[in-house]
């Protein structure tokens, strides 16, 4: 089977810098029994084909200027689905221009289409200038891709609920899983008590609201001053959240290390008790599943897997409403005070994250290919 996807770029040549793990692993995985063309929109400045992962990547450059910019990469787009010859299935990873060519291309060729909403495509939130549907463009193109896909997937029940109440249909819950031979507990556990600091993973914007983050370790810090917390994420902010770590006094407590490749993300991972995440929408953030492979369980705000694990039975995840800095705080130190109950979560969580490991990933959609090719 020719499989392509259809992504919004986290294909570099390197493997290393500036890729989306997840996506790295779903087409190696599809690679290991199929032929799979990945087709990367808007992440380099020329067109390139280069092979990774078992995969051959090809690369559509933005439009830089003119009119109707928009609309010839769309058309490029769709031409380099095919580049590498007829394609069984073309896959869109996120409802946005990638979805959108993913179902216009495979309507040229008269083949099945997927689309996974994978972000903020159906979200408005004008105070951080962030989500597709800010404006009317972005809300058209997510019609069209949602409307004329034959089969739509998200990566967990909160986004089915997101997804559904924009009147879409979500025909599965697919998580983008991760490597769990990687992600996996250190050898050496924690000393009982926890024994290590707090962990965040997710670049530094408004969406990700690390400002909410570091006003509830303030808060934190002043219950257990030992207490530190290691954020990695490419700063997008321009130094203000370092700033603001240094106005709430906790800069010292408080590591940045930026951008961290996925094979150092591991360790820092494995040395925390908690992992935080503080966004104000996250479809399925794929460091709660990192984390949980290696042990360990995070607090949050009740989005994406942190609300459906929180929501689970027996829960893996403790979940408070979003831009609520005092009860992340209340919620960070009642488990960190509670062993057996972190203990539990993180179990619950590693459990969670073995059964929808990257494999299972390709699995599910492996599967999701062969009913559509049969249907057709």
């Amino acid at each position: 089977m020719h499989v392509v996807l259809v992504v919004p770029g986290g294909f570099d040549a390197s493997g290393r810098e500036r890729v989306i793990p997840a996506l790295l692993w779903l087409a190696e995985g599809l690679a290991e029994h199929h032929r799979v063309t990945v087709v990367a929109l808007g992440q380099e400045r020329e067109a390139r084909r280069f092979a990774l992962v078992g995969a051959t990547v090809r690369t559509v450059p933005a439009e830089a200027r003119g009119p109707h910019r928009l609309a010839r990469q769309i058309a490029r787009g769709i031409v380099a689905v095919g580049a590498e010859g007829r394609p069984d299935v073309v896959h869109g990873l996120w409802a946005s221009v990638t979805g959108l060519v993913a179902v216009t291309a495979a309507r040229r060729y008269r083949v099945p289409s997927l689309v996974h909403v994978a972000g903020g495509e159906l979200v408005a939130m004008p105070d951080i200038a962030y989500g597709g549907a800010l404006g009317r463009g972005g809300r058209l193109i997510a019609a069209g891709g949602l409307k004329g896909a034959d089969h739509v997937t998200v990566a967990t029940q909160w986004m089915a609920a997101h997804v559904r109440a924009r009147r879409y249909r979500v025909d599965d819950v697919v998580p983008l899983g991760v490597d769990t031979e990687r992600f996996r507990p250190a050898d050496a556990p924690l000393r009982p008590g926890g024994g290590g600091g707090l962990v965040h993973v997710g670049s530094l914007n408004g969406v990700k609201d690390q400002v909410t983050l570091l006003k509830a370790f303030a808060t934190v810090q002043r219950a257990r001053p030992g207490v530190t917390l290691d954020i990695a994420g490419v700063d997008t902010t321009d130094g203000a959240t370092r700033r603001l770590a240094a106005q709430l006094g906790v800069a010292d407590a408080v590591r940045f290390h930026g951008f961290v490749p996925s094979d150092d993300l591991v360790a820092l991972v494995q040395g925390a008790s908690l992992h935080v995440l503080s966004s104000r929408h996250d479809a399925g953030p794929v460091a709660v599943l990192e984390a949980a492979a290696c042990g360990v369980p995070t607090v949050g705000t009740a989005v994406g897997h942190v609300a459906d694990l929180a929501a689970a039975d027996p829960p893996g995840a403790v979940a408070v409403p979003i831009r609520h800095a005092d009860e992340l705080a209340v919620a960070i130190l009642a488990v960190l005070d509670d062993e057996p109950r972190r203990v539990a979560l993180a179990a619950a969580a590693r459990a969670f994250a073995l059964a929808h490991d990257r494999r299972a990933t390709v699995a599910r959609f492996d599967a999701a290919y062969r009913q559509l090719l049969a249907r057709r």
